[in-house]
């Protein structure tokens, strides 16, 4: 699953940098890698949620192993998780540059799909106003950090702080909501979804739409949060 890049990659390659253990940044490399390889798709360039080696999932394709549907948080994780890993993994690392490649190559189809008119981006990122489905908090604010910081790091083009703009402005505008008594509120955000197990999540558009919708999860508060601040600190660079 893409999810699982963010939930393992910083924090092991942290670990990697702080106790010196060299092994580390290449598995970490390689899990970026492969799930990357397995998951593209060629057409698009947005990556499926996730693969089966097997091909015995209900969800997965029968030729391809993968899942049926991109997922907007599913690469929201992916790619936060590469531009995090980039803090630590050294310089001079010879899959390094891989990875900023594919981060490059990601983030320019994430690009692609952003909604024109809110700057938002959908729960099922490619069935744009398809029935059902919604402008998610959580992807988008996943997307607008990754994007911001790949920036400011130098990772990627001026081109793409207009898109992290735009998104900003977008979560703002849209799917922020100010109650009676002063406090914030980030709607929209997917509750939870998954791949398999016994809630049989088949990874169809239908089943993606019709997990709960929930306000102030931490999956979107949190994502939503670390773009302010990444939106803050290119505003106040000099």
């Amino acid at each position: 699953w893409l999810d699982g890049i963010y939930m393992e990659a910083p924090v092991y390659a942290r670990f990697s940098q702080m106790f010196d253990r060299p092994a580390g940044f290449d598995d970490v490399a390689n899990q970026i890698i492969f799930i990357e390889s397995h998951t593209r798709d060629a057409k698009t360039g947005l990556l499926y949620h996730g693969w089966d080696e097997s091909r015995k999932e209900e969800w997965a394709d029968p030729k391809t192993g993968c899942s049926k549907s991109f997922w907007g948080r599913s690469m929201g994780w992916y790619v936060m998780g590469i531009v995090d890993v980039l803090d630590f993994m050294p310089a001079a690392h010879p899959r390094r540059e891989v990875l900023a490649s594919i981060f490059q190559s990601v983030c320019k189809a994430v690009a692609n799909y952003q909604d024109s008119e809110t700057g938002l981006w959908y729960q099922v990122l490619d069935q744009g106003k398809r029935p059902g489905n919604y402008l998610e908090a959580s992807a988008s604010s996943m997307f607008v950090y990754a994007l911001a910081k790949g920036v400011r790091k130098g990772y990627l083009g001026k081109e793409y702080l207009g898109v992290a703009r735009k998104g900003y402005d977008g979560i703002v505008r849209h799917l922020i909501k100010v109650d009676p008594d002063g406090l914030v509120n980030l709607t929209q955000i997917c509750s939870v979804a998954g791949l398999g197990g016994p809630q049989r999540r088949n990874g169809t558009f239908e089943y993606y739409v019709k997990e709960p919708i929930a306000t102030n999860d931490l999956k979107g508060v949190g994502p939503f949060i670390l773009a302010s601040l990444e939106m803050e600190l290119l505003r106040t660079a000099k």
